[in-house]
């Protein structure tokens, strides 16, 4: 055993008196200060059990919190620290650590502090070693960079959370340094099914898409194959863009005809949307080689699901083989073609029992426990190795 990871177990009958969540806080450390869904969803279960949270983050970009299912109590907020909840007069239980970039600090801060670091790698791993930005050069810094950092540091946590990809590639290369790793999807909360409604025959059905908005992700060709349709069928759909990202694309958006922008909408926003319209979900990434890998973590696909809406999403990744054995909708290649997308579509408008069976089979599948966010995070609380803030 690595003697980091022996000191970080003997760290256990340390903390073991300093588990009541009621006057406990979690530190978090980030390397910018936007807090994306994922992190607000393990905020939500911390906070939910009477842990309050400290974001320490690099001060990069500006201060974002407001992914999560309902606003955050802020209690304090610098230029690199946002607290959540009452953090003052409070015992720190725990750090969570959020980015490759800070997992130093993240080890460093756990051995002087006495307490356990949980690191969870959610997106860098992939994006710096197989996508990137930039040149090859860059690229291949990148990646060495997050390899290196994962074999000296990853030793002396506690434990490493880290989303699924295919065929378990990323769970199996962390566990080179980190025997304890658990695969954490990304499943909605169970507020998102709670607030579908039954879908209807009736009304004009609309294409959504929730989430950052890009090119790899199927935004610039829904729009391309939206204006394909057949007049007799644009008439009866809609389609309805919920995100922000690349302005060029978003500007370029709002001029096409019948398509609506959505920006900086909570999620709160687009469940009160999903409600009130017949909705199909686009989830549809790029064939590139990071998207080849994503299995389930796609937190847009499985949203649109809860709702009880239809998707149509790419052959990318396992999205093929989950789609199909689970009849949720329709697929399209990787390279999403706007006529062959268009085809989808006009296939989904033209056919309300097709829309209507997809559906039910959506909501279905999310009714099960199993996919939920809550049952995830309890996968975290009965390993024992989260500072067992009382919310196990």
């Amino acid at each position: 055993m690595p003697s980091g990871q022996g000191q970080a177990q003997a760290l256990d009958s340390d903390n073991e008196h300093r588990m009541d969540s009621n006057n406990d806080y979690v530190l978090c450390l980030n390397a910018t200060r936007v807090v994306n869904k994922r992190m607000a969803m393990f905020f939500e279960c911390l906070c939910a059990k009477g842990t309050s949270v400290r974001v320490l983050a690099l001060p990069r970009h500006r201060w974002s919190l407001d992914r999560g299912e309902q606003p955050f109590e802020i209690t304090q907020m610098t230029e690199v620290r946002a607290d959540i909840g009452q953090v003052t007069g409070r015992r720190l239980s725990a750090i969570l650590c959020f980015h490759w970039a800070v997992l130093p600090f993240a080890v460093l801060f756990g051995l002087m502090l006495r307490v356990p670091v949980t690191y969870d790698e959610h997106d860098h791993y992939e994006l710096n070693t197989l996508e990137g930005s930039g040149g090859a050069f860059k690229l291949k810094l990148s990646s060495l960079l997050v390899r290196w950092i994962h074999r000296l540091f990853l030793p002396w946590v506690r434990l490493v959370t880290c989303i699924h990809l295919k065929d378990g590639l990323l769970k199996n290369h962390l566990q080179q340094w980190q025997s304890e790793v658990i695969e954490i999807h990304n499943y909605p909360a169970r507020i998102w099914r709670e607030s579908a409604q039954p879908a209807e025959n009736s009304g004009r059905l609309c294409f959504v898409y929730i989430g950052g908005v890009f090119a790899e992700k199927g935004v610039g060709a829904a729009a391309k194959a939206f204006q394909l349709l057949p007049a007799t069928i644009q008439q009866k759909a809609e389609l309805h863009i919920f995100g922000d990202g690349d302005k060029a694309l978003i500007e370029w958006l709002r001029s096409q005809p019948g398509i609506v922008v959505h920006n900086a909408v909570a999620p709160a926003v687009f469940r009160e949307f999903a409600a009130s319209h017949r909705c199909v979900g686009l989830s549809m990434l790029a064939a590139t080689p990071r998207y080849s890998l994503v299995g389930t973590n796609c937190t847009k696909l499985y949203e649109y699901l809860a709702l009880g809406m239809p998707v149509i999403a790419t052959r990318v990744g396992e999205f093929e083989s989950f789609v199909t054995t689970n009849q949720i909708g329709l697929l399209i290649d990787g390279h999403m073609d706007p006529v062959e997308l268009s085809k989808a579509m006009t296939q989904l408008v033209s056919d309300p029992s097709l829309c209507a069976h997809f559906s039910q089979q959506a909501s279905d599948l999310m009714r099960r426990d199993e996919m939920t966010w809550e049952n995830e995070w309890q996968k975290i609380e009965t390993s024992g190795h989260l500072a067992k803030s009382r919310a196990a």
